[in-house]
């Protein structure tokens, strides 16, 4: 049996990593027989470290990374040092970054490039705090690139996002996750015993952890959950961008909002979504329709926990043979509902009536139709009755009929 003289250890790893003096014992494990043919080589045998740790420097002497381990081999002919339980310290702007820690590491040519594996986590200690689990990183040192390759998630207070593969930019904090991806939001805090009560599905994504801003490819489903899991509304589009420090994306055209078992569904532009306070707004004209009534505006507003569609500019409402028109309109998918409110016109193909009232409160009957009333508003109407009699029409009369719509 043969001692490692101490400084052979540092020499070793002497072109791009640094090995702590702390380290007891370098130990080479193996014999050679005094017996058989001396000509033939010795197998290589590795330096066996009851404690290691490995530190790397930029080029101006500011610490890049280190990572430590309790016990720790090291092929001298293959540069390859095979840790065990490792854990260590990234930094970025000379402070610390992220922390790091694994079941196992391999450190390729002194640190070229290191593999964890087992339950690996990365924690990141500044911004949003986010947690990232795996069972597989690939770690290049030299480029700041870390790759999650299996089972990669990522949590943060309320929230869990997991993708097929997910690649960080430690120098910028680019996050770069690749489809599907799927996040999940919770309402509180980050609770995986109860189900979330928001989902998104989305194709390849960018998400910078340090500002915040997230971009994504498409199809992009978003859906708000009961908490059983029932989908509330859901939301489809070709791709969003947002902020998750804002809480808010933008789901770009063309949108599509549905209500509870399709009873109705919105069209429209560019749509964001507010996580936080559970709403849905466009700036943009949109068309509704609820059965076989159909809803136009110039903007929209969908405030979710109160199951209402706020329509605050350009409201129209048409269905067969009946059309109201009215600056503002308000519309509660779960009690059938509707108030239109500012100069509100009704025209109907019968007998030609015209409605007007500021304001008009109307709900959906049994058989999908629209009917409005006035209690207690002053209400002003018009009807055109044609009457033949002997062949001859009757000259047209005003009245004031019940007011429905």
């Amino acid at each position: 049996m043969t001692l490692a003289k101490p400084y052979q250890s540092s020499r070793i790893l002497k072109q791009t990593i640094w090995i702590s003096p702390v380290i007891v014992g370098a130990l080479l494990l193996g014999c050679s027989s005094s017996t058989g043919n001396r000509s033939e080589k010795a197998a290589p045998i590795p330096f066996v470290f009851r404690k290691l740790e490995l530190e790397q420097k930029k080029s101006n002497g500011d610490p890049d990374w280190i990572l430590s381990s309790p016990e720790a081999r090291y092929e001298f002919s293959r540069r390859l040092v095979r840790a065990k339980l490792p854990s260590g310290v990234l930094f970025s702007n000379n402070k610390p970054s992220f922390k790091i820690r694994a079941d196992y590491a391999v450190v390729f040519n002194d640190g070229e490039q290191i593999i964890l594996e087992g339950d690996v986590q990365l924690q990141q200690l500044n911004g949003q705090k986010i947690l990232f689990k795996g069972e597989r990183l690939r770690w290049q040192p030299k480029y700041s690139r870390l790759a999650m390759e299996i089972q990669p998630r990522a949590f943060d207070a309320r929230s869990r996002i997991t993708a097929t593969v997910a690649v960080l930019q430690q120098d910028t904090n680019d996050l770069t996750l690749t489809s599907p991806v799927q996040l999940y939001r919770w309402k509180d805090k980050l609770a995986l015993t109860k189900k979330p009560d928001t989902a998104i599905q989305a194709g390849k994504t960018l998400w910078n952890l340090e500002n915040g801003a997230l971009t994504a490819e498409g199809p992009v489903l978003g859906q708000r959950l009961d908490q059983e899991g029932v989908v509330l509304e859901q939301l489809k589009g070709r791709e969003l961008n947002g902020n998750t420090l804002k809480g808010m994306i933008t789901v770009k055209s063309p949108v599509i909002v549905t209500m509870p078992k399709n009873k109705g569904l919105l069209r429209a532009k560019d749509t964001t979504w507010n996580f936080r306070k559970q709403i849905i707004s466009s700036t943009d004209p949109f068309e509704g329709l609820i059965n076989k009534i159909q809803i136009n505006g110039e903007k929209f507003r969908a405030e979710l926990n109160q199951n209402t569609v706020i329509i605050p500019e350009g409201c129209r409402i048409k269905q067969p043979g009946e059309r109201l028109f009215s600056r503002q309109c308000r519309w509660n998918w779960e009690t059938d509902e509707i108030l239109a409110t500012g100069d509100v016109r009704v025209e109907r193909d019968d007998n030609n009536q015209i409605t007007e009232a500021q304001k008009l409160n109307g709900s959906i009957g049994e058989k999908g139709a629209l009917i409005f009333s006035a209690p207690g508003n002053k209400v002003r109407s018009e009807l055109t009755i044609e009457e033949k009699t002997n062949g001859q029409d009757q000259t047209s009369k005003s009245s004031q009929p019940p007011v429905l719509f």
